[in-house]
């Protein structure tokens, strides 16, 4: 039977009992109060019990050590499932965070829970490294592009970091998983004008709109289809952008071409300058990038792909190079980084660079600016 022994120099029980080995041992309570060590010796001794008969269960584990705990500081041991700490854990970030990024981490909330099975209605300290292993792995085999893996990993971290944060557990399993390398990121080529005049004499009358939108103003697809008129103020020649990726509002100047353009649909129009654009997708086999991509192939441009690292290929000319386009052309035409960022709404010069291509004329007329020198 448990008892406690106190040393006359120590403020502190010390619980005795038998161990998992059936072996007497000696282990400080940390309490100073007599009734309240022998409880908690008492409770060591019983765990250690049915560790001996091989009966200690996650369950019984948790079930004592919620037991010592309340017993010995009044609180009671938190138990959420990892469903239920991921909803949480959600709530936050949907609070917090873009509505596209919290569906994104919603998503891969979503498969992590679904591929561990019951395992999603057991504590969150029941994950362990190797069911995070086997979750990389599954994504691996749907060929996931490594890009996204590493997101998807990344996401699946931050629940867990959050969950070791507030004391849930020791350590974060996401870790033991080595994540595929960062791949080299694609540059997109850009369209020459007379490509975006071809895109546009191809087009009907919304998509018109929205590969002008896309070369003037260096809209997003999602930007551009979502633009109401609302946010064109022809007084003030310029667009007013709530960016749906970054929540950031941006106002760029209206460029002649597209003012005169927009200003001959206007009338008494309200509600999206694109309505039937805007009730499509993006993605998928029918959405917008899609039909994007058809109006190339009609015109005669080519989408040269390049590989992901996945399953998917990306197309180094596509919709989303018309931004690539509006800011090289404003390069090209001498116009410094921080104002192209301020029009493009780019946070740093990195991912600036991305979008910016220098034509040979550019580079031409850089070099020729060195002093000429006679040669004997």
């Amino acid at each position: 039977m448990a008892y406690v022994w106190k040393h006359p120099k120590s403020p502190f029980w010390t619980g005795i009992y038998r161990d998992d080995q059936n072996q007497w041992r000696k282990k400080s309570t940390k309490k100073t109060a007599k009734t309240t060590a022998l409880a908690l010796a008492i409770e060591w001794e019983r765990a250690a019990g049915m560790g001996r008969d091989k009966i200690l269960t996650e369950a019984i584990s948790r079930e004592v050590i919620g037991g010592i705990l309340e017993r010995t500081t009044g609180e009671k041991l938190r138990q959420s499932t990892v469903r239920e700490f991921s909803a949480e854990w959600l709530r936050g970030k949907t609070n917090s965070r873009q509505e596209r990024t919290a569906e994104r981490y919603a998503m891969s909330v979503d498969r992590f829970n679904e591929f561990i099975g019951v395992k999603a209605d057991r504590p969150i300290s029941a994950i362990s490294p190797h069911d995070c292993q086997k979750f990389y792995d599954n994504l691996a085999g749907q060929k996931f592009a490594l890009a996204s893996l590493r997101v998807e990993m990344k996401t699946i971290s931050s629940l867990f970091n959050y969950a070791r944060r507030l004391g849930l557990i020791a350590t974060n399993p996401v870790l033991a998983v080595d994540l595929p390398e960062r791949i080299k990121q694609v540059k997109r080529k850009v369209f020459t004008a007379a490509q975006v005049q071809m895109l546009i004499n191809e087009a009907n009358a919304e998509w018109k709109t929205a590969i002008l939108l896309g070369y003037y103003a260096g809209l997003r697809l999602s930007d551009c289809v979502s633009l109401t008129w609302e946010g064109v103020d022809f007084a003030g020649d310029k667009l007013n952008i709530d960016v749906h990726k970054t929540g950031e509002a941006l106002e760029i100047p209206l460029h002649p071409t597209l003012k005169d353009h927009l200003f001959k649909l206007a009338g008494d129009a309200t509600g999206a300058i694109c309505p039937t654009l805007a009730a499509w997708p993006a993605g998928g086999r029918s959405g917008l990038s899609k039909q994007f991509l058809a109006i190339m192939r009609k015109t005669g441009i080519g989408n040269e792909s390049t590989d992901t690292g996945g399953q998917r290929q990306l197309s180094r000319l596509s919709f989303h190079a018309l931004r690539a386009s509006f800011n090289s052309g404003l390069h090209n035409k001498g116009v410094d980084q921080e104002l192209r960022r301020k029009l493009t709404g780019h946070k740093s010069d990195i991912v600036n660079d991305r979008y910016t291509r220098t034509e040979m004329k550019t580079l031409r007329n850089a070099v020729n600016k060195l002093p000429a020198l006679k040669l004997t």
